[in-house]
């Protein structure tokens, strides 16, 4: 492994701002009942996530496509602000696992690409088959670049969190250490996309992964192509890493990438 690399992880840092009072860790309910009471109000809960976040994404959509006069406006941010203190009444801090959550299910809600209820997530649909990661989504006008297009920022998080994914479910998840882009065409707004990741080489700790961006349409014709290289951490590397905040479980999804089972403790993460 090139000492290069495992400087700049060294050098890798996570913000200390982790809860000076976090939440009890969930606790196996003492009888079947309970236990299928707690899923129905987890399943419950989680609905009611994915349901804000859908329409925040609309009310985002709607916010970037307005044509209304300064009147209109002022009144809806000033309802918008009344909303704020039913969802700041209690809250998880940076770095604290969020309860929704599920590693096995491997359900990430919050994550900013493939969240249900992160409003800010284009909401990418994955599904894996023979080793091939395919995601789907239809992006509007919150994530436009160049007008009628797709930003190119937005392009390479996608991409990012597919090799990141594509390489977790390898069974060997590493760090994203490099994230190479290459724009053939611009990507157009308002059609159903595809964004597909594969494993292409794995060198003892660093793997690397492939995929493109491509209309559902056509699929065979790349708009955007990327490669990434993700390192997996030494153990001490994690702990230092991640360890402030409790250790999250080796297959988080995102940037800066997952952690291996063998480095950390399987407690729930955080999604970024």
């Amino acid at each position: 492994m090139d000492d290069a690399v495992d400087a700049a992880l060294d050098e890798l840092g996570l913000p200390r701002q982790a809860a000076a009072q976090a939440r009890p860790a969930w606790e196996e309910p003492s009888t079947v009942a309970d236990g299928m009471a707690t899923q129905r109000e987890m399943a419950a809960q989680r609905d009611a996530a994915a349901q804000l976040g859908a329409a925040l994404r609309a009310l985002t959509d709607a916010s970037v496509r307005t044509l209304a006069p300064t009147a209109t406006l002022l009144d809806v941010a000033a309802r918008i602000t009344q909303c704020l203190p039913a969802l700041t009444a209690e809250q998880r801090d940076v770095g604290e696992p969020a309860p929704l959550d599920d590693p096995v299910a491997k359900l990430w809600l919050y994550n900013p690409v493939i969240g249900q209820a992160n409003p800010i997530a284009p909401w990418l649909e994955t599904t894996l088959v023979d080793g091939v990661l395919t995601g789907r989504a239809t992006l509007g006008l919150p994530y436009q670049g160049p007008r009628g297009y797709l930003h190119g920022g937005v392009s390479a998080m996608m991409l990012d969190q597919v090799l990141g994914d594509v390489v977790s479910a390898s069974g060997r998840s590493g760090l994203t250490v490099s994230l190479s882009a290459r724009y053939r065409r611009p990507v157009p707004l308002l059609a159903p996309l595809l964004v597909v990741g594969r494993v292409v080489e794995v060198a003892d700790r660093k793997i690397t992964a492939a995929g493109t961006i491509a209309l559902e349409s056509e699929p065979d014709q790349p708009l955007v192509e990327g490669v990434g290289i993700f390192v997996v951490p030494r153990p001490d590397q994690a702990a230092r890493l991640f360890g402030a905040f409790g250790a999250p479980a080796p297959d988080t999804p995102g940037t800066p990438g997952t952690v291996p089972s063998a480095a950390v403790p399987p407690n729930q993460p955080s999604t970024a």
